[in-house]
């Protein structure tokens, strides 16, 4: 009885996939889009979309990817200084005050 028990453990453990906890050990993910980064300046000028990407199930790191209007895709450094500034400005210019609602006067 005990042999058919370890037989079946040693059946149970060969048919778990050792790459699996590999990539979960070093916090590596086949979901993530950038595999290398840049922090060069892009002029906002050439910038025709930005993508931001938070940490998640996918990817344990943040992502900024920019499309530039000569369609060449770069994925940036999202700590960049320059990024940030560019960034911080984009969230401004789209949070606009909402529209004064006028008020009817009751006749």
């Amino acid at each position: 009885m005990r042999f058919s028990t370890a037989a079946l453990l040693l059946l149970l453990a060969s048919c778990l996939s050792p790459g699996h906890s590999i990539l979960e050990a070093h916090y590596t993910s086949l979901k993530c889009r950038c595999s290398r980064v840049t922090s060069s300046f892009v002029s906002p000028s050439l910038i025709e979309r930005i993508q931001v990407t938070p940490p998640g199930n996918g990817c344990p790191k943040s992502e900024v990817v920019i499309w530039t209007k000569s369609k060449k895709v770069l994925c940036m450094n999202p700590h960049a200084m320059w990024l940030q500034r560019v960034l911080q400005f984009l969230r401004s210019m789209s949070s606009t005050p909402p529209a004064p609602v006028s008020k009817r006067r009751a006749a």
